[in-house]
């Protein structure tokens, strides 16, 4: 003869197996928002402070870095332009240098020439009828070589700059002038490449 009470008491130690069993196991449909993961811990915990203190350090050593390389950016721009300053008054210089070595080379070379011409302007004003033609010949020279002649006929008022004067004569005036033109002088290229030599007087 079966026991009613026993058949009550199997039914009710089953569905309290299977109740403890559906509690250990996990089932998303059942309850998916419930779900936690106890093994998966994130990485970064918003609103921690270490790592708002640790992104706020980095930013400042970030900023200290770039602050460096402008420094140092504008010490290597500036070192280039005193650089490109220095080459370009080393350039000036040079190209001065050269330019007054040919204008030297250029003077010593026309003051050979000189005593030629000094001779052929004595030789035409001892005989400028017959020397006319030479004459016109050593002018077209004197402009071919950039020779301007200095201005020392007489009456012409005594210019030290120009004129160089071998002996002075007394007179009765303040007034310092050309009694007689000895050696001619030139100009070269505007400049004195040998002063008159001349007589003065005071008028």
């Amino acid at each position: 003869m079966n026991n009613p009470f026993s058949n009550k008491s199997d039914k009710s130690s089953q569905a309290k197996a299977q109740s403890q069993t559906r509690g250990n196991t996990f089932d998303p449909e059942l309850n998916p928002n419930t779900f936690e993961d106890p093994e998966f811990k994130p990485d970064i915990e918003e609103g921690n402070p270490k790592h708002s203190a640790s992104s706020t350090t980095n930013s400042t050593k970030d900023l200290e870095e770039i602050a460096k390389l402008a420094r140092q950016n504008s010490e290597l721009i500036g070192d280039l332009q005193r650089t490109r300053a220095d080459f370009e008054n080393f350039r000036k210089q040079v190209e001065l240098q050269r330019e007054q070595a040919k204008t030297i080379a250029k003077h010593a070379t026309i003051s050979k020439v000189l005593p030629l011409i000094d001779d052929m302007s004595r030789a035409i004003k001892a005989h400028p009828d017959l020397l006319a033609p030479v004459q016109k010949t050593l002018d077209k020279t004197l402009k071919a070589l950039n020779l301007t002649p200095i201005d020392s006929n007489p009456g012409t008022v005594f210019n030290p700059e120009f004129h160089n004067a071998i002996t002075m004569e007394e007179g009765d005036g303040d007034k310092e002038v050309i009694a007689e033109e000895l050696i001619p002088g030139y100009l070269y290229e505007g400049e004195v490449l040998r002063a008159a030599m001349v007589r003065v007087k005071h008028q």
